[in-house]
């Protein structure tokens, strides 16, 4: 039994055709199978009960439609990891998670894979933890933790989240290409702060930091590779940060990470640990898989487990 989550308004709401033409694939495979719906920013976590106590079958066979923010919808509602096995077929704006994984382009060709068992993995699941922080109104926002697949972050590149998901219609005219634009734009007005970075128990000031991005898979954005080596299976996380450079410095150093080009330079540090603790001068956004609770104070990133990837 397959069950197939899928968000009908995903890619500017062509969802619900691909699951039309999935689920013509499925009959025509005689493969059993139920279907369940995801709201956006909803977990899946009571659906997923619901599945525990009434499915003997064990794994539980997970398949979603949709983008990186339906995919952590689904992650974070998964409370059995261990016996619960993921599967993706894409159909999202950025995609990063797909793009990083090299899932195949067609409905079809990503179905027969899924069903073939073609890979099987375990790979590493993240926890973003958030704390002292406001709304964008400068309101208070509560504290909170999430789960990650691809990344998450405080800063500049929350910011470009942010901006991209506060503009509905420009994101369907740029698609993949917002996260660019609000990336060039986001330079000039994104506010810089002091960091004090937890690596490892070793605790060190980076000054006029413009973010720390925290990486499970080399590409966020809609495929910038801020940490080119970032492996999800490692059990670690790479750590991409920008700090103590001008804005014009920035303007260079910001798009040298669309080629890759950008480790190595001045303002540029990576690391790598399974954890990272990050305090800010002041309340900066923060994003899981491009999603955004707020601005906070307080950042912490962490590798938590493991999760069944079938693709």
């Amino acid at each position: 039994m397959y069950h197939f989550f899928v968000n009908p308004a995903s890619r500017s709401g062509s969802g619900a055709a691909i699951w039309d033409e999935t689920e013509k694939l499925l009959i025509a495979r005689k493969v059993e199978y139920r279907l369940h719906y995801t709201e956006k920013g909803v977990s899946i976590r009571e659906q997923y009960e619901d599945i525990l106590k009434t499915t003997p079958e064990r794994p539980i066979k997970i398949v979603i439609i949709g983008g990186d923010g339906t995919l952590n919808q689904c992650i974070e509602g998964i409370t059995d990891l261990e016996n619960t096995e993921v599967s993706l077929i894409r159909n999202g704006s950025g995609n990063d998670f797909s793009r990083n994984k090299d899932l195949p382009d067609t409905i079809e060709d990503a179905l027969d894979a899924i069903l073939a068992r073609e890979h099987v993995m375990k790979i590493d699941v993240g926890l973003s933890t958030y704390t002292d922080g406001v709304y964008a109104d400068n309101t208070p926002a509560p504290d909170g933790h999430h789960r990650f697949l691809v990344s998450t972050g405080i800063g500049y590149d929350a910011d470009i989240c942010y901006n991209a998901n506060s503009h509905e219609k420009l994101k369907k005219v740029l698609k993949s290409f917002i996260y660019t634009y609000f990336g060039i734009v986001n330079i000039f007005t994104t506010p810089r702060s002091d960091f004090e970075v937890n690596i490892d128990g070793q605790l060190k000031m980076y000054p006029h930091v413009y973010f720390l991005s925290a990486m499970n898979q080399p590409y966020e954005g809609g495929g910038i590779g801020m940490v080119p080596d970032a492996d999800d299976t490692d059990g670690q996380l790479g750590f991409c940060l920008i700090y103590g450079l001008t804005r014009l410095g920035a303007l260079f150093t910001v798009p040298a990470m669309l080629k890759q080009k950008h480790v190595g330079r001045k303002g540029v540090a990576i690391l790598k640990s399974s954890k990272v603790t990050v305090a800010s001068k002041v309340p900066k956004w923060v994003h899981y898989d491009g999603e955004t609770p707020g601005l906070y104070k307080n950042f912490t990133a962490e590798i938590i487990g493991k999760m069944n990837f079938i693709y």
